[in-house]
């Protein structure tokens, strides 16, 4: 299938190539018959100037150069003479060179020797290079054409690879988004089948350890702590598979703010995390339950992370906002960092791989862009760029804990 690929593309591009390549070697032929003809009208005056007697070579010389229509100057260099036309004539002076000639600019040179009587001299006959325009005239129209054609035809096969590159590309992500709604799909019925037994199960295990003495709560404690686990893990999956419906309101950052801290405080756990939250703004329109969702699975993964110091910030970019968690941890790996936002993909070894995915989604309801960045020396930025949003500027608030 590949070479059959290969094939297709070397077919597409060959025939404007061969046109290009023959247009290319047709004009180089063009130029050099114009140089053949253009030389041969300056041997032709040479050898009319040839059959001037000698004592009438001064009085006919001009008839001859005035019946020569392309003869733009002409001049006549006795034996040994040269001057400034040095470098062309010593070499037919001594024998070396029949002629010579050179393109000028619109100006055909040719250096031409003959006898006049028994003298030797040389003519420098200056033609005009338009002269042999006519002759290669529908030619060089052609060549024209062809060339034209060409580059279209390489426009257009260009154009065919990228549209077929295109549309291979949305096809690939129409898939992927059809697989993703099925999974979708898949998740929230097993979160639903989950969820009941679920909760039983937690509900008899919290009960049995509050009842049992302290060897039994030892060994109770942790399907609590599982059944817990699970519970976080349905939820995402609840989430991940509902389509979010944003219901914006005005949301005072400082309360959102403490919110988030003190979550950020719970995730962490006993760990000392250094957390600080800033902000530009006092208040913003959105989904505050949405935008929390957002955050904490930022946060989240920041602590999970091992990082020392969580900053939440909210600054203005123009008439939109930035929303960001940065961390101080060891960043994300070069080999990760492609399938960040993969439904399902974790390098954690209890983790359910939808945070991310479930983030951007949040964040596409709210009409907002995530974009994770390295800091250096290490760490990581994970930034909500809103384009547009309405907010009302007060007090700053900044604190770190």
């Amino acid at each position: 299938m590949k070479y059959v690929r290969y094939l297709s593309v070397a077919a597409l591009f060959a025939l404007p190539v061969v046109l290009l390549v023959s247009s290319w070697l047709t004009f180089r032929e063009l130029e050099q018959l114009k140089g053949v003809y253009l030389r041969d009208r300056a041997a032709m005056l040479a050898a009319r100037l040839e059959t001037i007697p000698e004592e009438r070579f001064e009085a006919e010389a001009g008839t001859v150069a005035a019946d020569e229509p392309a003869l733009l100057d002409l001049r006549i260099f006795d034996d040994g003479e040269a001057g400034a036309d040095r470098a062309a004539l010593d070499p037919i002076w001594r024998g070396e060179a029949l002629f010579r000639t050179e393109d000028l600019r619109g100006v055909f040179r040719a250096y031409i020797p003959f006898h006049s009587g028994s003298r030797l001299r040389v003519a420098r006959i200056d033609l005009a290079s338009a002269a042999a325009d006519r002759l290669a005239a529908n030619a060089r129209r052609n060549v024209i054409a062809s060339t034209g054609a060409a580059f279209v035809l390489l426009a257009l096969s260009f154009y065919v690879l990228w549209s077929a590159h295109r549309n291979a590309r949305l096809e690939k992500r129409q898939l992927e988004l059809e697989h993703l709604a099925h999974l979708g799909k898949v998740s929230a019925v097993l979160a639903h089948e989950i969820r009941n037994p679920l909760g039983t199960i937690k509900g008899f295990s919290q009960l049995a350890a509050e009842k049992a003495d302290a060897d039994v709560r030892a060994l109770v404690e942790p399907i609590t702590d599982e059944a817990r686990r699970l519970e976080r893990l349905v939820n995402d999956l609840l989430l991940y598979g509902r389509a979010p419906e944003p219901h914006a309101r005005m949301v005072d950052w400082a309360a959102l703010a403490g919110d988030l801290e003190a979550h950020a405080r719970a995730i962490a756990g006993a760990r000392p995390v250094r957390i600080a939250v800033a902000s530009e703004v006092a208040r913003l329109r959105t989904d505050p339950d949405l935008l929390k969702q957002i955050l904490l699975n930022l946060i989240r993964n920041a602590a999970e992370a091992g990082a020392e110091e969580i900053r939440i910030t909210a600054d203005r970019d123009g008439g939109g906002l930035a929303i960001a968690v940065e961390d101080d941890g060891p960043g994300i790996p070069d080999a990760v960092r492609q399938r960040l936002f993969e439904p399902f993909f974790t390098t954690k070894a209890a983790g359910s791989g939808l945070g991310l995915s479930i983030a951007r989604k949040l964040a596409t309801a709210l009409d907002a862009r995530l974009v994770l960045r390295d800091v250096k020396p290490h760490g990581t930025r994970a930034e909500l760029a809103f384009a547009r949003i309405e907010t009302e500027i007060g007090a700053a608030v900044c604190r770190q804990s």
